[in-house]
């Protein structure tokens, strides 16, 4: 059998509110019914085009995806909460929502809401200042010391 003829797994789709509860706890801390609706992909790891980043989101669609691997394990470094966290900026904010995302990546408005957020939900469960810049920038993360002026401001509306 070739591989074009070998089944392959299909993406599964639930909706936030059916979250498992690794990622209930994300979905609880941003606190916003208005995300329930939103869809959530999980992606076959082989059908996975974005790296090794583990999520992206489409906030205008009401679309997060996540890849397989990281969805079926522990949430430790909350991707859930900064993905639902770019939701919830486009429902808030709408008609700012594609200009705020222009720019410089991370250093733009949207990135700084999300990863806020993302900060403000992992101090709470526990990690520290140190522990969050080592996600960032440490061995799997995915950003260098470039982007540490960006992540340095939101860090210090947090610690």
């Amino acid at each position: 059998m070739t591989d074009c003829e070998s089944p392959k797994e299909e993406a599964v789709f639930i909706k936030v509110a059916n979250l498992p509860p690794q990622y209930q706890k994300g979905y609880d801390f941003i606190n916003d019914p208005r995300l329930a609706d939103i869809t959530i992909g999980i992606v076959p790891d082989e059908a996975w085009e974005k790296g090794d980043q583990p999520s992206e989101s489409d906030a205008e669609k009401g679309l997060i995806l996540f890849k397989q691997s990281y969805y079926e394990g522990n949430d430790d470094i909350g991707w859930m909460v900064h993905e639902l966290s770019h939701c919830q900026r486009y429902k808030n904010e709408p008609n700012t929502y594609q200009k705020d995302s222009g720019g410089t990546y991370p250093d733009n408005k949207v990135e700084a809401f999300a990863f806020l957020q993302q900060f403000k939900y992992l101090k709470e469960r526990g990690r520290t200042r140190e522990e969050i810049t080592e996600m960032l920038i440490g061995e799997g993360g995915n950003y260098d010391e470039n982007d540490m002026p960006f992540f340095n401001k939101l860090l210090d509306q947090v610690f």
